[in-house]
């Protein structure tokens, strides 16, 4: 009963846990996503003309953050390109990237938020007008 109610707690605060001497870090959570251009319908529509756009994102228990550019269809996973990466430097939760953008993008843009022992992952769609 003590162990249940240890476990209740700590999942509330987010707090880890310790088991007969094991250590089970809280899980990485990305919190928010978001581009510098609005998201509509879970597209983000790149203006003709825009050179560079910023990705943000807000993740809890996250060290590094990996983002992804991933071509749109069905198993494309293993043709993504790695466009960039954040390591946590300060105390904060929050992770950005500055990316000059192809000329035309049709694609997935995915961000992985790295804990100790998980990755928690997210994705918008991303499209140019040119």
């Amino acid at each position: 009963m003590i162990l249940k109610t240890l476990l209740a707690i700590s999942l509330m605060v987010n707090v880890p846990v310790y088991a007969k001497g094991e250590y089970f870090p809280p899980s990485p959570k990305i919190v928010k996503f978001n581009t510098s251009i609005p998201e509509k319908d879970n597209w983000v529509t790149v203006p003709e003309g825009t050179k560079v756009i910023t990705i943000n994102v807000e993740a809890l228990n996250t060290e590094t953050v990996l983002f992804w550019l991933i071509p749109t269809g069905t198993q494309t996973w293993y043709e993504r390109k790695l466009i960039g990466y954040d390591i946590k430097d300060e105390q904060d939760n929050n992770f950005s990237l500055s990316w000059k953008i192809p000329q035309h993008l049709y694609d997935h843009l995915v961000v992985q938020a790295i804990g100790e022992n998980e990755i928690a992952r997210s994705s918008l769609n991303i499209t140019s007008t040119s």
